[in-house]
């Protein structure tokens, strides 16, 4: 393998993570970190499988969730390891009060600063800090065509079929 090759696997990984936390797959969150990986993500720290509950219970309350990984940089450290930076731009909706339109949607700037290995022939994440940059709430008036096909946050969106 080369190492564009490596990139574009690591890459893939980080985009697998936003997609699977925006659609609430919670097995697919665990695929991308190996298990003795530690998370500091906000107020939780630890394992993957202890993330997965705290996404499960930090989004119960989420109705839209999106992640934007950008800015992806690099560096090798040896033939199965990597540090890895990334910026991440979230959007998270949260769901609207009974009979109200507006719903309050938190944005968040943050960066993901990882150590990626290559273990078994496959690269994922070995450990992660989430670095905050901001975070603000603003309200929204979701004004979407109700016809129109729209994101769920499970199995039943379009992706997976």
């Amino acid at each position: 393998m080369s190492r564009a090759d490596d990139r574009f696997e690591i890459q893939d990984v980080l985009s697998r993570y936003a997609r699977a936390v925006d659609r609430l797959d919670y097995d697919a969150i665990a695929q991308c970190y190996f298990e003795d990986a530690v998370d500091v993500h906000g107020a939780y720290t630890g394992d993957a499988a202890g993330l997965v509950e705290d996404i499960r219970r930090r989004h119960q309350t989420i109705d839209s969730s999106q992640h934007f990984v950008t800015n992806v940089l690099v560096d090798f450290e040896g033939t199965d390891a990597a540090r890895v930076e990334s910026y991440c731009l979230c959007f998270l909706r949260q769901r609207a009060a009974d009979d109200a339109s507006e719903q309050d949607c938190a944005i968040i700037r943050c960066r993901y600063v990882d150590r990626f290995e290559r273990r078994e022939g496959r690269w994922g994440i070995a450990g992660r800090v989430v670095v905050f940059d901001e975070s603000r709430t603003v309200p929204v008036v979701d004004l979407l065509d109700p016809s129109w096909v729209s994101s769920r946050r499970d199995e039943s969106d379009p992706v997976y079929a």
